[in-house]
């Protein structure tokens, strides 16, 4: 069960790194493995939601985002296939808590 609470957006890496750490053996891909294995992921995934423009996670190039998965010096063990779905749980929970989105929802 996860007991993680927030009164507003996570702002940072710290913030989201703690959630990862309580929340990833509720994923499909965290069952029997340990959370270090994956941070990098969530770290990359977190990562590219700022360097993104807002796109979509379906509408960024999964041919692109593979060659930066391999060039990127952080990625510990984990090949694309294994961290691609936790490199996308992560974008996708920066988008709902990036600051500006957060600012777009509550000023409309």
């Amino acid at each position: 069960m996860n007991t993680f609470v927030t009164n507003g957006p996570l702002t940072d890496w710290n913030d989201h790194d703690a959630f990862w750490k309580q929340d990833f053996s509720n994923r499909p891909y965290g069952a029997g493995q340990d959370y270090e294995t994956f941070s990098p992921a969530f770290r990359f995934g977190y990562e590219l939601f700022g360097r993104s423009e807002g796109r979509a996670f379906h509408d960024l190039s999964e041919d692109q985002l593979r060659a930066e998965w391999n060039a990127w010096p952080q990625r510990g063990h984990l090949g694309w296939d294994q961290a691609r779905e936790a490199i996308r749980d992560a974008y996708l929970r920066s988008d709902i808590d990036h600051p500006s989105t957060f600012d777009r929802v509550v000023h409309k």
